[in-house]
C-alpha cells in the first residue's frame, strides 16, 4: 500500500493573559507521603508523586462508602428518604463523630451528609448496616468492588478508616493512583455528590447542629466544591480534592489528591499550589473537531478533483498553556473514487511537543463519485506535461 504524508500546520500555542501568578512547575513532594493533580474526564495525570505505593487511607475510604451506598440506591434496594434505626453499635464508634443516638431514627440522606461533610464514622458505621446488614459483611462489598473497578492496591477493614492497630493490616489502604480511580468513578457516576460536599458547613436545626466541614479549602479557592478530607496517625492528613475549571476553550475539572501530609498546613498549602497549578497553568482544548475540515486532498479520479478530508471523531485534551500541537495526516494515495460517505482515507496523528498522542482515522463525509471519462483523461494529460 502507498501512502503520502502531510504534516498540517496546526499549531496551537495557548497564551494565557492574566493578572494570576503562573507557576512554570512545582515540587510538593517534601513531607507528604504522595500527590496527584489530574483531569477528571479522560484521566490525563498532570502532576504526580509516589502514586503507585499502597498508603494508609483514614477516612478518604468514605468515598467507597458512599460509592456502595449510591449504587444500592441506583438499583432500588434504599432509598436516600430511609430512616435509618441506629445501632448501638454505630452510635459507639470511636474517631470523628458526628453525634448518632443508639436507637433515634435518622434520615439515609442526614446519614451522608454527616460522613461527607463532618466526617462521621459513626454515620459510616450506621450506613454499611443499613446497606450491608452488617458491617463484616459491607466489608466484603467494598472489597469486592475495589476488585470490580481494578483497585488492585485496595484493602478495606471497616467503612470509615480507622485503624484498628498500627500494623498495615489494621488500616485501609490504597495507592493514590487508585483514589484517583475512585475518585474519578464517582464523580462520573454520581456526580451529585459535589452537591453534598460543596457545603461549607452542616446545619441541622432540628438536632441543634452546626459545624464546619472538614475541607480546609474553604474560604481560599473559590471554586473548591469537594470532596474528602482523612487523618489518622498512620495516614498522616489526607485530601482528595476537586474544582471546576472555567476554560478558553473547553470548561474542565481538576483532582487533586494530598497523602500524608505531616501538618494540617502542610496538607492545605499544597493542595492549594497543586490547584492553582494546574488552573493557571492547563486548559482543556478541542485539538480536533469532526464537523471541521482538517485538509483536502487530491484524489485523480475523483469527480470533485480535491476531496475534504475530516477526522472521524473529535478529541480534546487537557495541556499545557504552552504546548505546541501539530496534526500529521498520511494518506492511503492507492484510495480511488468512488469512495462511500464516512470511508477512510488515512490516518491523523495529533501530537504535542513532537511526541505523538493519540490516532485516529482521515475519513470523507459524503459519497465522492468517480469523474467521468473525458475528465480522467484530461487530468492525465495535465499529469503528464506538469
Amino acid at each position: 500500500m502507498r501512502k503520502i504524508y502531510r504534516v498540517i500546520s496546526l499549531c496551537i500555542i495557548i497564551i494565557v493573559l492574566t493578572n494570576t501568578f503562573v507557576f512554570g512547575q512545582i515540587n510538593i513532594n517534601e513531607n507528604i507521603k504522595g500527590a496527584l493533580l489530574g483531569d477528571l474526564e479522560t484521566g490525563e495525570i498532570i502532576y504526580e508523586y509516589n502514586i503507585n505505593q499502597k498508603l494508609s487511607i483514614a477516612s478518604i475510604s468514605k468515598l467507597m462508602t458512599y460509592l456502595l451506598l449510591m449504587d444500592k440506591v441506583a438499583t432500588g434496594d434504599v432509598s436516600l428518604e430511609d430512616e435509618v434505626l441506629i445501632s448501638g453499635h454505630a452510635a459507639a464508634t470511636e474517631g470523628s463523630k458526628f453525634g448518632l443516638l443508639s436507637g433515634e431514627r435518622v434520615k439515609l440522606s442526614t446519614l451522608v451528609d454527616g460522613m461527607l461533610i463532618v466526617s462521621g464514622n459513626d454515620c459510616a458505621t450506621a450506613i454499611a448496616e443499613h446497606v450491608g446488614g452488617r458491617v463484616d459483611n459491607f466489608v466484603r462489598m467494598m472489597n469486592a468492588k475495589a476488585s470490580e473497578l481494578g483497585l488492585l492496591s485496595a484493602n478495606f477493614i471497616n467503612p470509615h478508616g480507622l485503624p484498628i492497630n498500627d500494623e498495615e493490616t489494621g488500616q485501609n489502604n490504597m495507592s493514590v493512583l487508585d483514589v484517583y480511580k475512585l475518585t474519578r468513578h464517582i464523580l462520573t457516576t454520581y456526580p451529585e455528590i459535589l452537591e453534598v460536599t460543596k457545603k461549607p458547613e452542616l446545619i441541622i436545626p432540628e438536632r441543634n447542629f452546626n459545624r464546619a466541614s472538614t475541607n480546609p479549602v474553604f474560604g481560599y479557592i473559590d471554586e473548591i466544591d469537594g470532596l474528602k478530607t482523612g487523618y489518622t496517625d498512620r495516614a498522616g492528613i489526607c485530601l482528595v480534592s476537586t474544582m471546576p475549571v472555567r476554560g478558553q476553550d473547553l470548561d474542565f475539572r481538576l483532582i487533586g489528591i494530598i497523602l500524608g501530609a505531616q501538618t494540617h498546613d502542610d496538607r492545605l498549602n499544597k493542595t492549594i499550589e497543586l490547584l492553582e497549578y494546574g488552573k493557571n497553568n492547563y486548559s482543556k482544548l478541542m485539538l480536533i473537531d469532526s464537523t471541521l475540515v482538517i485538509d483536502k486532498v487530491y484524489i485523480s479520479n475523483s469527480k470533485p478533483g480535491k476531496v475534504n478530508v475530516f477526522a472521524a471523531s473529535d478529541f480534546s485534551k487537557v495541556i499545557k498553556n504552552d504546548d505546541e500541537v501539530t496534526t500529521k495526516v498520511i494518506y492511503d494515495k492507492s484510495v480511488k473514487a468512488p469512495i462511500a460517505e464516512g470511508s477512510k482515507i488515512g490516518t491523523i496523528s495529533i501530537l504535542v511537543n513532537g511526541e505523538e498522542i493519540a490516532e485516529m482515522d482521515a475519513v470523507v463525509n459524503e459519497n465522492i463519485e468517480r469523474a467521468n471519462l473525458l475528465v480522467r483523461i484530461v487530468r492525465f494529460i495535465k499529469g503528464i506535461y506538469m
